[in-house]
């Protein structure tokens, strides 16, 4: 099913360029990663594979090849070739991405995927080895390296998440010089004699989600780390991005470049604490049905968030895309081709916007006329306001006790917006035969709009919901936004509640008559006071069949239909159906009550 979304923005100054094609072609080259230097300098690095001999080449084992998962086709992209020799190349630029000049190339095995610089020059690099020492596997954890002449010449400083398992994706520098790595676990290591034999082993019980735990490392001086710090809980992700909010929020971003599912969490950045938030979803640009096309969206991969809090995103064979409220929801970016391969977003020092990534995809030498790219670009922010809204229970007149109304407000950027449509959703928790509603909640029994008023509160009564006499009766409630085309408003959802139809009251400790719980019946002393033999009445009835009159006292009678516990039918005084009806049938007194003041 195919998306449409409206366009956010345009790209101004738009231009592809190719920073690095092989000497000879059909090449390799991919796998880019960029990286600030922290005074103005871009940094690039990416792989080269050539037809060469190697004389270092070592076969790997057979048991490698199962352990990694790598087919015959792409046994020699993990491993090597005694045919190719691969390289990881190092460029920089000194113009705010204009032009890029090599600084020096490695062995791929010496180089790293991850990279970081630093004004005096240097680079430490951060990489999962594609072999470990027995040859069996990946090695269990990040090795730390440090080039001081362009990343020509390494020398190794250090290891980190010794005997585990990391899949290492991404460095990313904040503004205060935290350095960030993006890396997530396989659980536990795999390869010949592990519990996990190979890569993709699902352990007895396991689930993909719970295999793989998103996290984090931060640090100071790119040396020394702390962490992990978990976030984007139960979706398994491994290739995902983080930005950095205005107010110093960050925001972790998941798309669905892996088929993950996709989501965003905001963490606060407390010195080297670094406190959850929630989870949130996303909406527009999420894959319309996740469980036939997990990938049918196109929320990012790639993130910056520009000072005015719009955030740019790409993925890689998808649109370029933009968000203006914290990536709840993604617009298509007009005037950009396609994103390249694995993408990485990076704002220059002068505003402009560089992406760069490969032409081609997970492939092998000589299967594609491979490049390294980069797209540079400008936009201004003229995206639909963000919007958001509240949700509140009511009072009565008198402010004593909670009724069956809401109010919702409607804000953008703090400001109250006044004339437009918001939808209230209701619908009950359980259903009649006392079993849980799975019915979702757009798809709620009550759905009514209002218009918000100057103030940008919109009010809506539940009156069916009053008088109900079960306590164990509550509803969903909850309230979108969805404004018309050229509203100049972002779409958005407020929370859901969970509430009951029966509420105390204040400075009454039995503001009800009577009341059902599981199908007993609640007396208050009122009724007992007026009523003496009431609970004793109801008890020789012995179940939950209609009352025929003279079963009861005029007076209980007439306390119960007023209570609503029963109402007249062609068969009698039929009991409230109340959720979860247990025998044996019988009444109760109230006990001490509530007191609330």
């Amino acid at each position: 099913m195919e998306q449409h979304f409206h366009h956010g923005l345009t790209a101004r100054e738009a231009e592809r360029r190719i920073l690095y094609t092989p000497d000879v072609r059909p090449g390799f080259v991919a796998w880019t990663t960029c990286f600030p230097y922290g005074d103005g300098r871009i940094g690039l690095s990416f792989k080269e594979t050539v037809r060469e001999n190697d004389p270092f080449y070592e076969p790997p084992l057979l048991e490698m090849g199962e352990a990694v998962g790598a087919p015959v086709s792409y046994c020699s992209v993990e491993c090597g070739s005694e045919l190719e020799r691969s390289y990881r190349v190092y460029m920089v630029s000194s113009d705010n991405g204009k032009t890029f000049t090599e600084t020096g190339r490695c062995p791929l095995e010496e180089g790293s995927f991850c990279n970081m610089g630093f004004p005096d020059g240097r680079i430490i690099g951060y990489d999962v080895p594609r072999i470990n020492a027995q040859r069996t596997g990946w090695f269990d954890g990040i090795k730390m390296r440090e080039s001081l002449d362009g990343g020509s010449t390494w020398r190794e400083i250090g290891t980190l998440l010794e005997g585990c398992a990391p899949y290492l994706w991404r460095a990313r520098r904040l503004k205060d010089g935290t350095l960030l790595l993006l890396t997530c676990l396989y659980g536990t290591p795999w390869g010949l004699g592990k519990e996990r034999t190979t890569r993709n082993t699902m352990l007895p019980g396991e689930t993909y989600i719970n295999k793989i735990q998103t996290c984090f490392l931060a640090s100071r001086d790119g040396v020394h780390f702390t962490g992990p710090h978990y976030v984007l809980p139960g979706i398994g992700a491994h290739e995902y991005d983080v930005c950095e909010c205005p107010d110093g929020r960050l925001l972790f971003l998941a798309g669905d470049v892996q088929a993950t599912p996709v989501g965003r969490q905001f963490v606060e950045h407390r010195g080297e604490a670094y406190i959850n938030g929630t989870f949130f979803g996303i909406r527009r640009g999420a894959p319309q049905e996740p469980k036939r096309d997990p990938m049918g969206g196109f929320v990012p991969e790639s993130l910056v968030m520009l000072e005015d809090g719009l955030i740019i995103g790409s993925r890689r064979n998808k649109p370029y895309s933009c968000s203006a409220d914290f990536g709840e929801n993604w617009y298509e970016v007009d005037g950009l081709p396609t994103s390249l391969y694995q993408p990485f977003l990076l704002e220059a020092a002068d505003g402009t916007i560089l992406n760069f990534g490969h032409k081609g995809g997970d492939m092998a030498l000589g299967q594609e006329d491979m490049v390294i790219g980069m797209d540079r670009f400008r936009v201004e922010n003229r995206m639909p306001q963000s919007c958001a809204l509240t949700l509140t229970r009511e009072m009565d007149a008198q402010k004593s006790h909670y009724v069956n109304a809401f109010s919702a407000r409607l804000t953008a950027s703090g400001k109250p917006v006044a004339g437009q449509n918001v939808l209230f959703r209701a619908h009950p928790v359980w259903n009649a035969d006392g079993s849980y509603s799975t019915i979702p909640q757009s798809e709620a029994s009550l759905q009514q709009e209002a218009v918000t008023d100057e103030s940008g509160i919109a009010r809506i009564r539940y009156p069916m919901f009053d008088g109900r006499p079960d306590i164990h009766f509550y509803y969903n409630i909850d309230v979108v936004f969805r404004p018309a085309e050229g509203a100049g408003y972002s779409p958005c959802d407020g929370p859901m509640m969970c509430v009951s139809g029966i509420t105390p009251h204040r400075k009454n400790r039995w503001p009800y008559d009577a009341y059902l719980a599981e199908g007993k019946v609640f007396l208050s002393p009122k009724v007992q006071r007026e009523i003496p033999d009431a609970i004793a009445q109801i008890n020789t009835l012995g179940s939950r069949r209609p009352v025929q009159k003279g079963e009861l006292s005029d007076a209980l009678l007439q306390a119960l239909l007023a209570a609503k516990l029963l109402s007249e039918s062609p068969e009698g005084y039929v009991w409230y159906a109340c959720v979860h009806p247990k025998d044996p049938f019988e009444a109760l007194d109230m006990g001490s009550g509530d007191w609330y003041i």
